[in-house]
């Protein structure tokens, strides 16, 4: 059984989707060479092997990509295919699908006419960067099997909180919007000791890249303990951070309760929200930080601990600190490695992504079948800024998928909050390139700003709060033809 076999569905799905959008024909192998899934031409193939010698066969081989526009070229990496005489394809390119490093299958799209080879060769800057992207996904699926997998067999009374399902960067779902660069830093610092920080809006996958980080790290089959430190009372959260003793307070256990920071030695923990944890607690989390000790309530004992910190936040803890609120040596502490996660709004190449992964699960945990959006409520998803980011598009897919009635997703299914009120997206805008949606929001940032009556038209403070400089401000003004 190969990898693929697990997941012949889903691919053809994706396939099939990926043609109609492209315009091109789509083709999957697994690792034996063997197509497991095909549009056009090719679906009539399923099954069937990939001929010795031919390109995809070389891709399996090397896990290099590649593209080729001159099938019958002297030096064409077709030349050994022993099919080359017959072949109708006028353009290739392909890309391998890598599981934990391995190779394991191979996607192509095809061009047979003159008309789509020039369509692949004028954008063919954009096939490579799209072609990644479609093979993380198909990677991250592979990986959730086997999380879901390892779930069944791993059982473990004592310490439940390392049973957390594993969590891979392949599965971390984004185009070259920036999110790449933040995995690409995740990965240096797996390892590593210093606390990380993930700044970034709420929904916006802040404890999926801590899981990450931590599963592909060393510690990985240690505790991962995740805590908000925002939804725990102020008056419980010192025991429950750091433990207590029997008889520290009243209604306490009699054998005392270790905290989570015990619970997560020689593993991680996750400090949800940790702009909210009170001043007075603070420094007793800057000790714990400094010196890998903590003292229980009520105790009498000072106890090692051996933790990895990953701490997140949606607040600004430079302006909290500045007032007074949040301690200055602790945030530094905390601000070892920095990470931040941008809003959906701003990386809106994802948006289709999302879609079309939160589409396969639900229609499949829903049991309603292969589904789609229609193509203009997709660009009007698109166009959506959604303030609740990642979370909020999953909600909204999963309400769409329960009331879907056939296979084709319109308006009809929407949630009511995305048909009217404040946050519609007008028909005009809906049917604006992308390019120009990112130029509206943009304008409309710099002119919430410029109006904001706290920085007093202060240019540098406005630049400092967007983390632009001032010449980047001016220019941007300028161009959009704002005044202060």
């Amino acid at each position: 059984m190969t990898e693929f076999s697990r997941i012949e569905e889903f691919i053809q799905s994706y396939a099939d989707n990926i043609a109609k959008v492209l315009g091109l024909d789509v083709t999957i192998l697994d690792e034996q060479g063997i197509r497991v899934s095909g549009t056009g031409y090719y679906s009539d193939l399923i099954g069937l092997p990939a001929p010795e010698g031919s390109f995809f066969r070389m891709i399996l081989q090397t896990g290099q990509p590649g593209m080729i526009f001159d099938m019958k070229k002297n030096d064409s990496q077709c030349m050994n295919c022993k099919f080359l005489p017959q072949c109708r394809e006028l353009a290739t390119i392909g890309f391998p699908v890598h599981k934990r490093e391995k190779t394991v299958g191979v996607i192509g799209i095809i061009g047979f006419s003159p008309e789509q080879k020039e369509k692949m060769l004028h954008h063919s800057e954009k096939w490579m960067p799209f072609l990644q992207h479609t093979s993380a996904l198909i990677e991250h699926k592979l990986l959730e099997l086997d999380a879901e997998r390892e779930k069944g067999c791993n059982i473990q009374e004592e310490m439940p909180q390392a049973a957390v399902s594993p969590v891979y960067f392949a599965q971390l779902i984004g185009a070259d919007t920036g999110l790449r660069d933040v995995i690409a830093k995740a990965k240096k610092v797996a390892n590593s000791i210093s606390t990380v920080l993930l700044r970034g809006e709420s929904g916006t996958g802040k404890e999926l890249l801590a899981k990450a980080i931590h599963s592909e790290s060393q510690r990985a089959r240690q505790p991962f303990v995740a805590i908000n430190c925002a939804a725990i009372p102020e008056t419980l959260l010192e025991s429950e951070l750091f433990g207590y003793e029997g008889g520290a307070f009243t209604g306490s256990r009699r054998e005392g309760k270790p905290g989570k920071f015990e619970l997560a030695h020689k593993g991680t923990i996750f400090l949800d929200e940790v702009g909210d944890i009170p001043l007075s607690l603070q420094p007793k989390l800057l000790r714990v930080l400094q010196e890998k000790t903590v003292d229980r309530v009520g105790g009498v004992k000072t106890l090692e601990v051996d933790v990895r910190v990953i701490a997140a936040t949606h607040k600004d803890l430079e302006s909290m600190v500045r007032e007074g609120t949040f301690r200055e040596d602790l945030y530094y502490r905390l601000n070892v490695i920095p990470l931040r996660l941008k809003p959906l709004r701003e990386r809106r190449e994802d948006i289709p992504l999302y879609l079309q992964h939160f589409l396969y699960r639900y229609g499949t945990i829903l049991q309603k079948g292969r589904l789609e959006l229609d193509a203009g409520l997709a660009r009007r998803l698109v166009a959506y800024d959604w303030p609740g980011n990642i979370r909020q598009l999953e909600n909204a897919v999963e309400y769409m998928v329960n009331m879907a009635e056939g296979p084709t997703i319109g308006d009809a299914e929407l949630p009511e909050y995305l048909l009217t009120g404040e946050e519609t997206v007008d028909a005009e805008k809906a049917g604006a390139g992308l390019e120009q949606l990112l130029a509206d929001y943009e304008r409309a940032i710099l002119q919430k700003h410029l109006a904001d009556e706290r920085h007093s038209k202060d240019k540098a403070a406005i630049a400092s709060e967007l983390q632009i400089s001032l010449s980047t401000l001016y220019r941007k003004m300028e161009k959009y033809g704002l005044e202060l």
